[in-house]
């Protein structure tokens, strides 16, 4: 609920005493004292305080002025309401008025906002960022009003501080505003209106005023419109047209037939058929039939003909004779659907570098595309070639020797052991990732180039080696299995065994030279500790070379000391078990690898799979063959109709009077007639141009700019033939549409204006202006526009029908709290709140309705 308080000020002010000094207003304040040292101690003093005056203000911070009504530079601005200004302190203008108010006093304002003309005897700007008011502006804006002009506006919570300008605007002026101060540095009036008077101008713009009227004046206006006056004045019926066809036999006479535009009024269940519905008759049908036949002269030259508008679009495997009744024999025998689809055809002609850019920049990735399907292209057959030279067959499904099955797995994976680094795998990484570590021996070094390049044949290492050991597949089945068990030194203990013999095993095994194991032996004696142990191993770990450090051994056999926990090797198992726990090993399944690997690079396979990874980056393309588009191009083309053939979107559109209400529906048939002509010169002129369309295609979809880019038909190569133009099939499940449409100059002015369909009550009674309608009652427009320069249209995803049981609301574009230049009848003001309440401007909504 909205609130208005006459002003804000702040403690200090209401406690100074009225009647400034210099312009400033004085007093004192209370100040409550305390003892420090005795908090029992109190005491009051009355300190006395200046408070600034307008002499102190240089100018306005940034952000202090928060909106400005009417908008700066506005062109169109609303005669009707009041320039005002908004600031984000809510005392500020009260905070430096040189005066004190009493409780049921008014208080001016220490600013102004004025509002006038750029002239001597109004408004001059000076270069020095200072105003010059003239005698006129200062007698429009008396200061013995000001008080008036200030309150603030408590609305959902917030509270807005704000100045009105009280000037009466006028229609179609140029205006500049101003905020001044409303007294000088003594706290006297800026102005008395007796001369001209220079003072410091804190903020200024300019705007200028529409035609007289606003919004609610516009609105209440509209009315439904009165056909039959509209029919009987112009002679025929609203909302349709009357084409005259002439037959081509010597001395026909012209037959009058009667079609529709795009938009038309709704079936009439009492008055009958709708006559531009009606069956062409059929020498006419014959007639425009015989205009598209095909005729070659007897040297084999065919001679141009009528368009077959369906031609590019039909099925080849069809006969040549339309299905009766289908929407391709309409487009051969039924002058009026023809003229649509020439209408249609006119539209790409005229907009064809409009429709080639469309469908460029769709086409724009087919370079790219072009590129990669070659690289693939070449990929595939050369990786074809290699596979099938080097790559080992696998095991055939007649082997049964598992050994055999398992050196061919091994085989083809010695070839594919480079690429498992960069395969992926279902965990994320890759699958040299997954399979490392498996076993002891199975390294992500084992399977890289440099092991193939190390094991290959030749060098002494190979050479020399026991037969077969060189073999890369055997190194794989060897490395993928997990070593046979052998007795752990550490269990030697824990079963029960000679702890002297687990030392002597552990340092035998630690190296190869025996000497050397006597004396680290005799070092250690017969119960070492685990600290000496450990430095034992440590000596006899081996250096980068993989001979045993020297140095480090003498160390160990002069050292005297060593580090020690404590550990008895009666102990040892549990502790080696700990800190050296036993080494996983899970045997790889070189067969199952061998295929899921080979599977995932085969390029032998139908399809490669680097094809369909290349052509999933490719959306469309489902081959490496000659590339083809099926582009959607984004071009509604009811605007070039609405343009250059008005009148084939409303017939006796220009009829309506200013401010007439129609409703109306959608002509999915003319809509459809037209869309096929458009993309039968279309589709000529892209392939002309060289757009690689895939056959049948249909790339202009969109008549309507629907919300959400919703198309209005399916591709034409899938209508149906025997479906007429106009049927459920043909289109994206839209059907006719109810349609309003409006001729008035409120929607040039308030462009933001919201239009929607509310469900009416049975007895047609309006909803309360001052409570909110049920969102769910409401339908808004999915398409709308324009049909020259007044007449505005908005559709709705529903029946035509329900035109006559819905209302058609149109609320005021929101901007702002506004007033009015004028109080409301009967309206009093004693204070600036109830001045800013009697010409507060709330939101208007209005309803019209029914419109059938």
């Amino acid at each position: 609920m909205a609130r208005f308080v006459a002003r804000y000020e702040r403690a200090l002010r209401l406690s100074a005493l009225d009647g400034p000094i210099n312009g400033r207003l004085q007093g004192t304040a209370a100040v409550p004292l305390a003892d420090v040292a005795n908090a029992g101690t109190t005491d009051v003093a009355n300190a006395p305080f200046e408070l600034f005056g307008p002499g102190d203000v240089l100018r306005l911070g940034p952000g202090a002025i928060t909106r400005r009504f009417p908008a700066p530079g506005a062109h169109d601005a609303e005669e009707t309401k009041l320039a005002l200004v908004e600031f984000a302190a809510l005392d500020l203008p009260w905070r430096y008025t040189p005066a004190a108010a009493k409780k049921n006093d008014v208080l001016r304002p220490w600013v102004a906002l004025v509002v006038g003309h750029r002239s001597a005897d109004e408004i001059v700007l000076r270069s020095d960022g200072r105003v010059t008011l003239g005698t006129v502006t200062q007698a429009q804006h008396p200061l013995h009003d000001s008080w008036q002009w200030a309150h603030v506006h408590e609305v959902d919570g917030h509270q807005i501080a704000r100045i009105l300008g009280p000037l009466n605007l006028e229609a179609e002026n140029d205006y500049v505003a101003c905020v001044v101060p409303a007294f000088t540095a003594a706290g006297d009036p800026t102005w008395t209106g007796s001369a001209p008077v220079t003072c410091d101008c804190y903020d200024t713009w300019t705007f200028r005023t529409g035609p007289q009227g606003d919004f609610p004046d516009l609105a209440a206006k509209l009315h439904k419109a009165d056909l039959a006056a509209i029919d009987a004045a112009g002679g025929k019926p609203f909302g349709r047209a009357e084409v005259s066809y002439e037959l081509r036999t010597p001395g026909a006479l012209a037959t009058p037939v009667e079609t529709a535009g795009v938009l038309r009024l709704p079936p009439a269940s009492a008055a009958g058929p709708d006559p531009a519905d009606s069956v062409i008759a059929n020498d006419i049908g014959d007639d425009v039939a015989g205009l598209s036949v095909r005729i070659v002269m007897p040297d084999g030259r065919g001679v141009v003909t009528a368009p077959r508008y369906d031609a590019p679009f039909g099925d080849p495997n069809v006969g040549p004779d339309p299905a009766p009744g289908g929407w391709q024999e309409q487009l051969r025998r039924d002058p009026r659907l023809r003229g649509a689809a020439g209408l249609g055809s006119w539209n790409a002609i005229e907009w064809q570098d409009r429709i080639i850019a469309a469908a460029a920049t769709k086409a724009g990735d087919l370079a790219i595309a072009h590129d990669r399907i070659r690289h693939v292209a070449l990929g595939v057959e050369a990786s074809r070639s290699l596979w099938r030279r080097r790559m080992p067959p696998p095991a055939g499904s007649a082997v049964v020797d598992p050994a055999l099955v398992l050196s061919a797995a091994a085989s083809r994976l010695a070839v594919l052991g480079p690429v498992l680094g960069r395969l992926a795998s279902r965990s994320g990484a890759t699958v040299l990732d997954d399979i490392s570590g498996r076993s002891p021996q199975l390294g992500q070094a084992l399977l890289s180039s440099a092991a193939r390049r190390a094991l290959r044949s030749g060098p002494a290492r190979t050479a020399l080696a026991q037969q077969g050991a060189g073999r890369f597949g055997g190194v794989l089945i060897a490395a993928s299995l997990c070593p046979p068990d052998t007795a752990d030194p550490a269990d030697i203990g824990r079963s029960g065994g000679d702890s002297v013999e687990a030392v002597k095993l552990a340092v035998y095994t630690a190296t190869e030279d025996k000497a050397i194991a006597g004396q680290v032996l005799d070092r250690l004696g017969e119960q070492p500790s685990e600290g000496q142990l450990v430095a034992a191993l440590r000596a006899l770990a081996p250096n980068q070379d993989g001979k045993p450090d020297s140095a480090a051994i003498a160390e160990f056999l002069d050292g005297k000391e060593f580090p020690d926990s404590g550990v008895s090797p009666g102990s040892w198992s549990g502790w080696m078990k700990e800190t050296a726990p036993d080494e996983q090993c899970r045997p790889l399944d070189l067969v199952g690898l061998s295929k899921a690997v080979a599977a995932a690079v085969d390029p032998t396979a139908d399809p490669p799979p680097a094809v369909q990874r290349v052509l999933s980056t490719l959306p469309g393309l489902t081959h490496i063959g000659p590339v083809e588009i099926e582009p959607e191009l984004d071009i509604p083309l009811w605007s070039f109709l609405a343009q250059r053939s008005p009148d084939w979107m409303l017939p006796g559109g220009g009829d309506l009077a200013e401010h007439d209400v129609v409703g109306l529906s959608t002509n999915p048939a003319f809509v459809e007639a037209f869309l096929v002509g458009a993309n039968f010169q279309a589709e000529a002129e892209l392939r002309w141009r060289n757009i690689p369309l895939v056959t049948r295609w249909s790339p202009l979809r969109k008549f309507w700019q629907r919300a959400g880019g919703e198309l209005d038909i399916v591709p034409i190569k899938t209508w149906p033939e025997t479906d007429a133009l106009g049927s459920a099939t043909l289109d994206e499940g839209h059907g006719a549409e109810a349609v309003a449409a409006f001729r008035t100059p409120l929607f040039r002015r308030y462009p933001a204006t919201v239009v929607y369909l509310y469900e009416a009550a049975v007895d047609w009674t309006p909803p309360d202006d001052k409570v909110a309608l049920d969102p769910t009652k409401r339908k808004d427009p999915t398409f709308t526009g324009t049909i020259g320069d007044d007449i505005t249209f908005f559709g709705f995803a529903v029946p035509p029908a329900d035109l006559a049981t819905h209302w058609v609301v149109l609320e005021e574009p929101p901007a702002g709290y506004r007033f009015y230049d004028v109080p409301a009848p009967g309206s009093g003001d004693n204070n600036s709140a109830e001045f800013a309440y009697n010409r507060f401007a709330t939101p208007v909504r209005v309803l019209i309705g029914p419109l059938l």
